[in-house]
């Protein structure tokens, strides 16, 4: 009899258990939960009104309480358990914390205030500040060894997903600037959040979501590419086979590596992306400023500044990688508050991620520092090419940004090119020249008698090797606009 009672008290509990684990999760704690961007170790943007999402038991009372104000909110979450809370947020500071009531108390913890930055585009925004498998990054054991927690940078690394409607939430967490994390974090993005912290001197917030291989339309919106005929969005609503990666398929980024950001305040944007699009620079043309546009929309905080690094010269066929370098040259014009990172110096011919890592990022963060919080001294922007004039057997260019004038370095410039009306290029000589206070580049060759069009390193590969005296070197450029044939 005893056996028999032992054996309902144990089958009752265990009844019990299988019971309770079938109710929905609500009904046991009402314990908010956050969206992953949301939690300890965050950096928030200063001085900014800023959201933080949640959920909690349908109808339920919320209150959030934050360090830095003695005031308190409370809101009722929505019929579906949603909650959204407003708050402004002070100068840089910290660590504070915030406080979430709805019966059960979530604390977030060790957060700062400062500066947040969104870090975004294909493989050399992926690679990691330790490098990867026979391919380095110049300087990353160094800057590894000296990572350190008390340095406030904090680090959000989206996990790689897709997805093809809208989601809420993505998976990550925010890491101290320990040496574990600094060597898995984006070599870009930390470089530049480094050089940043260190000049403005407050807490700076990197948010990492990229993936190797990704072209653009990958992180635009459905309603951004319905206009655009050239892109086929059959995959969003049948299970279509293509010979694609994931990471190719229009949308299916956007949907779940952005938009689960859209309610975190960020300062502004840089992307280091293009690689993928090289086969049809035209195409990309048209989708940059259209990806911009969309970025913003979906953020709705303004005209936020967006700086970006063009591709680095990588030997694919003869121009593909010049015309799109060309075509991201001129987006500088059709994107607000943008600016670009030229990279013609540091590409590298037998692999497509530069291992020179440190100056992209510290170029990115010279527009920053220049252009978004006006810091003066220092050139941002490399000198461009702005026109052509023929001078008997001889064309002058002259350039923009160039306000100290050119150098070579005092080195022959080599990536000079000069045609005639043939259409046919010959090599050039090519020379740095002042007169009445105006530099110039003087280009001739003797095989073109009658120029009528110059092209610097204007192909797929060529080693950078016009600079701005600041140091910034030249994109390469073309004074015709003769078709893919030339």
């Amino acid at each position: 009899m005893i056996r028999l009672q032992s054996f309902y008290i144990v089958f009752g509990k265990v009844f019990l258990s299988i019971c309770l684990a079938a109710l929905p999760l609500v009904n046991i704690s009402a314990k908010v939960v956050l969206p992953s961007i949301f939690g300890d170790n965050m950096v928030l943007q200063q001085n900014r009104e800023v959201k933080i999402s949640g959920m909690t038991e349908p109808g339920r009372k919320v209150k959030m309480c934050v360090a830095w104000s003695k005031e308190s909110q409370t809101l009722k979450a929505d019929k579906n358990g949603n909650f959204q809370f407003k708050m402004q947020t002070p100068s840089a500071g910290g660590p504070y914390e915030i406080t979430f009531d709805d019966g059960d108390i979530v604390v977030l913890e060790n957060i700062l205030i400062g500066e947040v930055w969104l870090c975004s585009g294909q493989s050399n925004m992926q690679m990691p500040v330790r490098g990867q498998l026979n391919q380095p990054v110049i300087g990353s054991n160094r800057i590894i060894a000296q990572a350190d927690p008390q340095i406030p940078i904090r680090m959000f690394t989206v996990e790689k997903a897709t997805a093809k409607s809208p989601v809420t939430d993505c998976t990550g967490s925010w890491v101290e600037n320990a040496s574990v994390h600094v060597a898995e974090f984006s070599a870009v993005g930390y470089f530049f959040g480094q050089y940043l912290q260190r000049q403005l001197k407050v807490p700076v917030g990197l948010i990492h979501t990229s993936w190797g291989a990704s072209n653009i339309q990958a992180w635009m919106s459905e309603e951004s590419l319905r206009g655009i005929p050239e892109i086929n969005l059959d995959h969003l609503t049948s299970d279509v086979e293509t010979k694609l990666l994931p990471q190719q398929l229009p949308c299916l980024l956007h949907n779940a590596m952005i938009y689960p950001l859209k309610d975190y305040a960020i300062r502004g944007v840089i992307w280091y992306q293009g690689e993928s699009n090289v086969q049809n620079p035209e195409l990309y043309g048209k989708l940059f400023p259209a990806f911009v546009t969309d970025l913003r929309s979906t953020f709705a905080q303004g005209d936020f500044p967006f700086y970006y690094a063009q591709i680095a010269p990588f030997p694919l066929t003869k121009f593909e990688s010049a015309r799109l370098r060309e075509v991201q040259m001129r987006c500088m014009k059709d994107i607000s508050r943008s600016g670009m990172a030229v990279l013609m110096d540091i590409g590298e011919q037998k692999c497509i991620h530069p291992s020179r890592k440190m100056e992209v990022g510290e170029r990115l963060a010279y527009w920053a520092l220049g252009d978004t919080y006006g810091k003066k001294g220092f050139a941002y922007a490399s000198p461009e090419y702005d026109s052509m004039k023929v001078v008997k057997d001889k064309v002058r260019l002259s350039f923009k940004n160039d306000e100290l004038g050119l150098t070579s370095y005092y080195k022959e410039l080599k990536n000079f090119e000069i045609a005639g009306e043939d259409k046919v290029f010959y090599p050039a000589k090519a020379y740095i020249m002042k007169r009445e206070n105006k530099v110039y580049v003087e280009v001739g060759s003797q095989s073109v008698t009658n120029p009528v069009a110059v092209r610097y390193a204007f192909k797929s590969f060529a080693v950078g090797d016009l600079f701005g005296v600041t140091g910034l070197p030249v994109s390469s450029f073309r004074t015709d606009d003769w078709g893919p044939e030339n």
